[in-house]
């Protein structure tokens, strides 16, 4: 199971209250998946959890929710919930408050990095900039002129 699908796994799980801890997967383990592919790309990282929320509120609220009938309603919706929280959808099923919940809670934060660069890109620059501060220490270390006694 690749990265992406244990993430989806994750909002499953929260939006159902359901444990899975019967079945080998722990909440640290949970977490550690989510750090993990929000730090290898945010921004993929916060299009699937826009698109998949969406796609479970809409799950959960299409025949409770008067103002959720397709997937754009609750695309909105989701969408709002990772910043101010407006819009004139609201969760009124158990699962669809859940899955607001959740993405209430790390959404803006995963908002907040999505413009960062993939962990790749960044410590490929990192590598870089050590790499010309070496250069620089070495060429200072070399022009160093011996103190007179």
């Amino acid at each position: 199971m690749n990265t992406l699908d244990k993430t989806t796994l994750l909002a499953l799980a929260a939006a159902t209250g359901e444990t899975l801890r019967g079945q080998g997967v722990s909440w640290g383990t949970l977490k550690q998946v989510l750090r993990e592919q929000v730090a290898r790309d945010p921004l993929d990282a916060l299009a699937t959890t826009v698109a998949g929320g969406a796609l479970l509120f809409w799950l959960a609220e299409r025949d409770e929710n008067p103002r959720c009938r397709t997937y754009e309603d609750a695309l909105v919706f989701i969408s709002t919930c990772l910043n101010v929280g407006y819009a004139q959808v609201f969760a009124v099923t158990r699962e669809g408050k859940a899955i607001a919940t959740i993405v209430m809670t790390i959404g803006p934060a995963m908002a907040a990095a999505a413009l960062n660069p993939p962990r790749e890109q960044e410590q490929e620059s990192q590598r870089a900039i050590l790499g010309k501060l070496d250069d620089i220490l070495c060429e200072l270390r070399a022009r160093r002129v011996p103190e007179a006694s």
